[in-house]
């Protein structure tokens, strides 16, 4: 689903739900006055089961929505050069936001007004200036995953908590705190996005950070941020020595109790741990007193605003289908598996495992800090902070400190390159 992630944990992103069930529905929307609308799908996934959707709008609407899926990982190339011809561009396209969506927002139709715009879950849209240019097809979210069968969540609620219950178990030996894993998000993105969504402008800080106008070692939340790294190395196992199987596979056999990981590891968990005796718990990363779920939107509907006015109102009433049709929110839940970001879509809960249920409880309550790395300068992640984090492990003369001021570093190199 999101474009940080290993390419396993994509696949287990979208595949991270059980067939959920709808608990309710919404009513049906008016087709536009298109016959014919384009949809450009970036989810090789869920293809199939949007042109079987398709089929069923068509029967219900009249109106005929072609779908293209995408080949290979290029998609945004693929879209720019698509969206360059205003007569065969899609109608109906996909970006995941932040500096992607930025780059493609002249292509955007603006959905303020659109009627599906008030079931948008609390900070869910794709907004510039204060309006709304993209509809979020889902949300997926992460934190603090603990085996409360080894420690109770109550144990790591604070920062000083969270360090002592490191150290307490690396002194009795039975298996360790906390594991990261080597993949740069898993190493160090998610971790740092914390501090990020904890400044009260995120998407403004990152642009000050980006800028040197401000430095990381100087921020609070960072400061303790690089604390808890310190922690980290000396009471938990080498993170470069841990892929993401071996460490969802230390969660679920009781060699560590806890991982900084999201809802996407249902997958493995329900194909390789059905037996598992681990009792999983998802919460907030207890990070200098934050008290939230990370919860995002890793892709976003948009309509091609270049195209007529009749061909924007088809595509807007299509989009405004899928979330309130019957059929519609069906195919979202059950068929593409998806954690609805509309607050009109009720699944049972009852249905879902227990790290899914918190993210959607946190994203239709609107108590969440959100996915700051999206505005990061693009490929940051892989190309300059991993190798950062890595020499941290490797060097441990290298203190937090030292650690956070390199990143900090490593965000203005990345923005003059980018």
């Amino acid at each position: 689903m999101g474009t940080h992630i290993t390419r396993k944990a994509v696949s287990a992103a979208v595949a991270t739900l059980s067939i959920l069930g709808l608990a309710g529905c919404g009513g049906s929307a008016t087709s536009g006055t298109a016959s014919t609308i384009t949809l450009f799908d970036s989810k090789v996934e869920i293809v199939d089961s949007l042109k079987a959707l398709a089929k069923e709008y068509k029967k219900e609407k009249g109106v005929t929505v072609e779908v293209w899926g995408t080949t290979g990982d290029d998609y945004i190339t693929q879209l720019k050069t698509k969206l360059t011809n205003q007569t065969t561009g899609p109608n109906i396209f996909m970006t995941g936001g932040g500096q992607e969506g930025d780059t493609l927002k002249s292509y955007m139709a603006d959905l303020t007004n659109a009627p599906f715009t008030k079931y948008i879950a609390k900070n869910k849209a794709y907004e510039v200036g204060g309006k709304v240019f993209g509809m979020p097809a889902a949300v997926e979210g992460y934190g603090l995953i603990v085996n409360t069968g080894l420690v109770s969540a109550s144990k790591v609620s604070t920062q000083s908590d969270f360090i002592s219950m490191l150290k307490q178990a690396k002194a009795d030996g039975k298996y360790t705190g906390f594991e990261l894993s080597q993949e740069s998000y898993f190493l160090i993105g998610h971790m740092l996005n914390t501090a990020f969504s904890m400044q009260s402008n995120p998407k403004q800080f990152v642009a000050d950070v980006v800028s040197g106008k401000v430095k990381l070692q100087n921020v609070k939340e960072f400061k303790e941020l690089g604390t808890i790294y310190e922690a980290i190395r000396a009471n938990t196992n080498n993170p470069l020595q841990i892929n993401y199987d071996k460490e969802i596979g230390d969660l679920m056999t009781g060699k560590t109790a806890s991982v900084n990981q999201g809802m996407w590891i249902n997958t493995m968990i329900s194909s390789d741990y059905k037996d598992s005796a681990a009792k999983l718990q998802m919460v907030p990363f207890p990070l200098d007193g934050n008290d939230k779920l990370a919860v995002g939107v890793p892709l976003y509907w948009h309509v091609n605003g270049t195209k007529s006015t009749a061909e924007q109102k088809a595509s807007i009433d299509f989009l405004n289908w899928l979330v309130t049709s019957k059929t519609g929110q069906d195919y979202i839940v059950n068929k593409f598996q998806f954690i609805p970001a509309m607050t009109n879509i009720k699944v049972d809960e009852s249905k879902m495992d227990v790290l899914a249920q918190a993210v959607y409880k946190a994203s239709n309550s609107g108590d969440n800090i959100p996915w700051v790395y999206q505005y990061w300068p693009s490929g940051i992640a892989d190309t300059y902070l991993v190798g950062t984090a890595q020499s941290f492990f490797t060097d441990k003369a290298m203190t937090g400190q030292q650690l956070m001021t390199k990143l900090s570093e490593d965000f203005v190199t990345a923005g003059v390159k980018r």
